[in-house]
């Protein structure tokens, strides 16, 4: 990755934020505190959704291997131990990715391009997710079409593979394949998460990128989600310039697609 990417400030302003003052037209301050406060809540936000898919992998571990020390089951114990002490070293290593995001941002999200190894970005994610798949016996399957270095924000990028292949595997069956595919276009990158799982209503479908409105749906093995991963997903993507678009249907699995433009510089 480049040593000195080109950095570029969030546009952190709320849509609403001219609309919020009560007292008139509001003064420069007011319009930078303002943005400062919504950018804080974004990345607690980030930071609280992350850790809680993460850490909720160990837990679960953990109630396995209370199970089978009950039963004293040595050798399962054993193994259960070392998923623990990997999925913890995830946790640990998605934390401080999380650091490293906004270690020299102050209060203020900031966006950096990088040139990034697609396949390997890839990689290290699905690695990450390993754990929580292993526990479904499911398999993250890479089919890249094209690959190579792409210009992009690394955590933001990421985030994005991560909460997509977080919900494909909440929602998909015992046993699952995920796919993530990989196409070159001239001009943009495209990527798909595709799941055979339990699909979406179009209801559901409906009310996915509406913050007030969002329907909390439980996994294929019970997991909770807060619901806000796909905004986090569709606001990343729209600050590199791609679309995020879906086709599901009940019982027929889902098909997350975005794009990336080929960014210079």
């Amino acid at each position: 990755m480049d040593s000195t990417p080109p950095e570029t400030l969030f546009d952190g302003y709320p849509k609403d934020s001219l609309n919020s003052f009560i007292h008139g037209s509001p003064t420069d301050e007011e319009i930078r505190l303002q943005a400062l406060n919504h950018s804080k809540d974004k990345l607690l936000s980030i930071v609280g959704h992350d850790l809680r898919s993460a850490i909720g992998g160990v837990l679960a571990i953990v109630r396995m291997l209370d199970k089978r020390l009950e039963q004293n089951d040595i050798e399962e114990s054993k193994r259960l131990s070392g998923l623990i002490r990997k999925a913890t070293h995830d946790a640990d290593d998605l934390l401080k990715d999380l650091v490293a995001w906004t270690r020299n941002s102050g209060q203020e999200l900031k966006f950096r391009l990088e040139s990034i190894d697609i396949i390997e970005l890839l990689e290290t994610e699905v690695a990450r997710l390993h754990t929580t798949a292993h526990q479904k016996k499911q398999r993250i399957k890479i089919e890249a079409y094209d690959s190579g270095m792409i210009r992009a924000d690394p955590y933001m990028l990421l985030a994005i593979f991560r909460n997509l292949l977080t919900n494909a595997i909440k929602f998909s069956h015992q046993g699952g394949e995920i796919k993530i595919c990989i196409y070159r276009q001239p001009g943009l990158w495209e990527f798909q998460v595709k799941d055979k799982g339990v699909g979406m209503s179009e209801e559901v479908q409906s009310l996915m990128l509406k913050i007030d409105d969002r329907k909390q749906k439980s996994g294929t093995s019970g997991e909770m989600g807060s619901g806000f991963g796909l905004l986090l997903c569709e606001d990343f993507i729209q600050r590199h310039g791609g679309h995020l678009t879906w086709e599901s249907a009940l019982g027929e699995g889902t098909t997350f697609s975005f794009t990336i433009p080929e960014l210079l510089g």
